[in-house]
């Protein structure tokens, strides 16, 4: 008879057919690994061969129509057998000591949530490289954080009974709902996340500009849904907005003197490309922020 698996992989995945191969390959190439582990793929509504490409590969699947990330990793908790629960994004490869050096920071018992580094998969485009180099998963911006330090839900492991006791993810948030669980965790337990630094994960960015700003707009709408839930880690004063749109007025200012700079070869071409990207990105973040903030019941 086969042993419980004692690590439960949960993916969430939404019409995830060109990217979950990749990830379902990588898991099967895991080493180091001496006790068993499942991979649960929570198809979340996908009308492409997401399902099909999962079966293939032999893991379980489960359904749950209720989009969302939140939804989708609860879902999975709900039917995970392992102690220890970790969540990887399709659209994501781990090197192949991932899975055991995650495994390994919990024969420690004060362990709870543990986390590794993020890299940029084989960028091509603009937006993958942009997306690359800015340092937004750095451990100092994540794990380390000053404020609220969390994990990325494309990279965390997490004990099941622990995840089980704060009510697993909050599905009425769409984007900063890893930032919240971090944050809920840390409050209920006391525990600082582990920091993991063999398990390596790469992200395949976004590789065109429209969805670069996408998932800023995404992300700007889960930091003010995160602010809402805990406004004692990001005071947010009457000032605070004039300030932010002032800072955003002097940042597209500075088109022309990044160009200037470019054509006189001041700033070299990556720069100035990365410059563009950064206004846009800004942009398109505090659009989504402030949008998210008018919803705010009076």
């Amino acid at each position: 008879m086969n042993a419980a698996p004692a690590v439960s992989v949960i993916i969430p995945a939404l019409n995830a057919s060109e990217t979950l191969p990749d990830l379902l390959r990588a898991l099967k190439s895991q080493v180091g690994m001496t006790v068993p582990f499942e991979t649960i793929v929570v198809d979340n509504g996908s009308t492409d061969r997401t399902e099909e490409v999962a079966k293939a590969a032999g893991v379980k699947v489960l359904h749950q129509p209720v989009r969302g990330p939140s939804a989708a990793r609860n879902f999975g908790l709900a039917h995970a057998q392992g102690e220890i629960v970790v969540c990887a994004d399709a659209d994501t490869i781990p090197t192949r000591r991932w899975l055991v050096s995650l495994w390994s920071a919990f024969q420690d018992a004060a362990v709870i949530q543990a986390t590794g580094p993020i890299f940029g998969w084989q960028p091509t485009t603009g937006a993958e490289r942009f997306a690359s180099v800015r340092d937004i998963f750095d451990c100092k911006n994540t794990a380390r954080h000053p404020y609220h330090p969390f994990a990325h839900g494309m990279n965390v492991a997490v004990r099941r009974t622990a995840a089980r006791e704060i009510g697993g993810w909050d599905e009425t948030m769409g984007s900063g709902e890893d930032v919240d669980f971090s944050v809920r965790l840390r409050k209920k337990f006391g525990r600082e996340i582990c920091f993991v630094e063999p398990a390596v994960m790469f992200h395949k960015h976004r590789g065109t500009d429209e969805a670069l700003w996408k998932q800023a707009r995404w992300h700007g709408a889960g930091y003010a849904l995160f602010r809402r839930r805990h406004p004692e880690l990001l005071p947010w004063p009457a000032w605070r907005n004039a300030a932010v749109r002032a800072s955003l007025v002097l940042l597209q200012s500075s088109g022309p003197v990044v160009a200037v700079c470019r054509a006189t070869r001041l700033i070299s071409g990556p720069r100035a490309e990365f410059e563009y990207y950064n206004r846009r990105w800004a942009t398109h973040f505090w659009s989504g922020f402030f949008e998210e903030e008018r919803k705010k019941s009076p």
